[in-house]
């Protein structure tokens, strides 16, 4: 007689399926604590168009510090003059603080052209692209940034990245932001950009993009768009311009000739912006609705 038996068929499989129960098991609870992790709640702060106004930035910044943001998002103009480095000297004694403790991520502007202070202070991690234009990843969410001074239509370089990228977070992010300086929809004295709204809001109408961030303009303007919230965030600083109503509105639009920040949250499905004056009071609020 042999010292080891086989397992009978009835043993085999009830010592099979206690595998296979135990590995469906390790397999749930990682599943579930890479959810958790992805869902932690998230905040950023956007703001953008600081150029020469300081004090008011030097308050702009105090207010993002106390909301104690993940990240910042500058929507680009962030000195007056790119090839000034004295402003740039300026605009690191204003904001060196912030961004030792909070990775701050801009756009560039029509303003930051000229030497390399931009490209310089852009340093935060990000997951695709390069100092200009760049995506990254926060908990569910893909964050793109484009630069609107380079080329951005179909046959671009930078067209054919952003087209990838989008595609690509398509089917993993739950939420997908782009930002960037020029704003498709806007009632300040700059107005709309029809070319920007062209060439790019098609790629984030059909990849689910689920808000758009831009400056250049310096008020704020929110407004809904083919399902897409825009908000142009253009009062961190330099001298504001008139909203023209006459421009475009719509019913639900909100706007203001103000400085502000746009305090942004994420937990799970939900996601709200609220902006604030450089006061701190309230100067809107919304929710958005899950696709």
């Amino acid at each position: 007689m042999h010292a080891k038996r086989l397992l009978s068929g009835g043993a085999a499989r009830l010592l099979l399926m206690g595998l296979c129960a135990l590995l469906l098991s390790t397999l749930t609870v990682r599943a579930a604590d890479d959810a958790t992790k992805t869902d932690k709640p998230l905040r950023f702060v956007v703001y953008g168009d600081t150029r020469d106004g300081h004090e008011v930035h030097r308050k702009i910044v105090a207010l993002v510090v106390k909301q104690n943001p993940d990240f910042v998002i500058q929507t680009g103009d962030l000195v007056h003059n790119g090839s000034d480095t004295n402003l740039w000297k300026t605009y690191d004694g204003i904001t060196g603080e912030m961004r030792k403790k909070i990775p701050v991520y801009p756009a560039r502007g029509n303003h930051d052209l000229g030497g390399s202070g931009y490209e310089d202070r852009m340093t935060a991690p990000i997951t695709s692209g390069n100092k200009l234009y760049y995506s990254f990843d926060k908990g569910n969410c893909h964050f793109v940034s484009l630069d609107s001074m380079a080329p951005y239509k179909a046959g671009s370089s930078q067209y054919a990245w952003l087209e990838k990228d989008l595609a690509a977070a398509k089917g993993k992010a739950r939420h997908i932001f782009v930002y960037f300086h020029y704003p498709p929809y806007s009632i300040g004295s700059h107005g709309s950009d029809e070319r920007i709204r062209q060439a790019l809001c098609p790629l984030f109408i059909k990849n689910g993009v689920r808000a758009v961030f831009n400056g250049h303009d310096h008020i704020y303007y929110r407004t809904t768009r083919d399902g897409i919230t825009y908000v142009v965030s253009g009062g961190g600083g330099a001298p504001l311009y008139p909203c023209d109503p006459g421009k475009g509105t719509l019913d639900d639009d909100k706007w203001e000739s103000v400085h502000h920040i746009v305090v942004c949250d994420v937990n799970g499905d939900d996601v709200s912006l609220t902006a604030l004056r450089v006061d701190g009071s309230l100067l809107d609020h919304i929710t958005l609705t899950t696709p």
